[in-house]
């Protein structure tokens, strides 16, 4: 059962912390805008470190229940990818509170920055997907045209959400990134495809889930926090809408190297508490 899955059970309670944080926010309890934004800076570093320890822990329980190189790969590159993750969230918290560094339209262009971190955070998210949708029968020339309908798909989101004036690096950015971010969840779809028949179906769920989550939780930043608003931002809004779904795609996404494991080694979900 789930609840004798401690990593899961991890995954679900730093979740409802980040959503009671957000729910918070949204019903006016706390701000991060007001005197309590460092508390909740630093309720969402705490939320973050534990994102990361559940995070390797998960690595552990791949090494101990495989001796394939690959897993353990795709375990560290796991890995990697929350800490790159986690890099881009420390830019996102704005310590400095700096606003229209790049130009006169786009007051949060500090976001731009994070997606240093975020990108190939991302893209060795979108590898390891790929690469277990491939392991697994998934035809390199269908993914390529699915990657394809996904890219002009991203693109289309970018053009109806960018705004005239915006300066030339948030623009390239933010345009480049909305792709990506778009072939995230795409993968997802991809990997519930290539792994239909898997005897660990569940995890394969929820961590496609979390892929196609991570689309949306970014969706919601460009839509509304970086150009909505003609550029405003609908700030702190967005970002309490953005953070409960962004920790959830999160606290999925970890477990994307032991649901490699549960399919190829055939292991239960019973096993994953030890």
């Amino acid at each position: 059962m789930i609840f004798k899955d401690r990593y899961l059970v991890t995954s679900l309670i730093i979740w409802l912390v980040a959503t009671i944080e957000s729910v918070g926010g949204l019903w006016g309890f706390w701000s991060v805008t007001g005197k309590e934004r460092l508390v909740i800076l630093s309720v969402e570093v705490t939320v973050l470190v534990a994102l990361l320890v559940n995070s390797y822990a998960i690595k552990n329980w791949v090494y101990r229940h495989s001796t394939s190189a690959s897993h353990r790969f795709l375990a560290w590159i796991t890995v990697v990818s929350l800490a790159m993750c986690v890099c881009g969230d420390v830019v996102n918290f704005n310590l400095p509170l700096t606003y229209y560094r790049y130009g006169g339209v786009i007051k949060h262009d500090y976001l731009a920055d994070s997606v240093m971190f975020f990108g190939p955070g991302y893209f060795l998210f979108l590898v390891v997907a790929c690469c277990i949708a491939l392991t697994n029968g998934f035809k390199p020339k269908m993914l390529f045209i699915t990657f394809v309908i996904g890219a002009l798909i991203g693109a289309g989101s970018f053009i109806s959400m960018h705004l005239t004036g915006t300066g030339t690096h948030v623009t390239i950015v933010t345009g480049i990134y909305a792709i990506l971010i778009t072939l995230v969840g795409v993968s997802g779809l991809v990997l519930l495809v290539a792994l239909r028949k898997s005897t660990a179906i569940f995890g394969v769920c929820l961590v496609a889930s979390g892929l196609v989550l991570a689309t949306v939780a970014d969706g919601v930043i460009g839509q509304f926090w970086i150009y909505g608003n003609n550029g405003e931002g609908f700030f702190p809004t967005a970002k309490y809408v953005n953070w409960s779904l962004y920790i959830g795609s999160q606290c999925l996404l970890i477990h994307l190297a032991r649901v490699a494991v549960m399919h190829d080694e055939n292991v239960g979900i019973s096993p994953c508490a030890s």
